[in-house]
């Protein structure tokens, strides 16, 4: 049986929107592997961390998106396992 990390559900966030930004989070890392200094990844961490996430809209008519709670969630686990590295 496979679990779903991510529920679809109409409305939440916009998956093309998501995707961007955990590529982003992607880059960063590989960054990091390479060598990339901990203040300069600490800035691009926050930089991230600002881009919005598009959301789509619910209702009857409305798109599927990813569940805002498990996105959410899933965002933070992966920026405490950056700000882990940096101790």
């Amino acid at each position: 049986m496979e679990a779903e990390i991510l529920r679809s559900v109409k409305g939440g966030y916009n998956k093309e929107s998501f995707i961007t930004k955990l590529d982003a989070y992607n880059k960063l890392i590989t960054a990091m592997q390479n060598g990339l200094p901990s203040e300069q990844a600490r800035l691009e961490l926050a930089q991230i961390q600002q881009k919005p996430m598009q959301k789509e809209k619910g209702g009857f008519f409305g798109k599927v998106g990813y569940s805002i709670e498990d996105a959410d969630a899933y965002i933070a686990d992966l920026e405490m396992n950056i700000v882990r590295t940096f101790k």
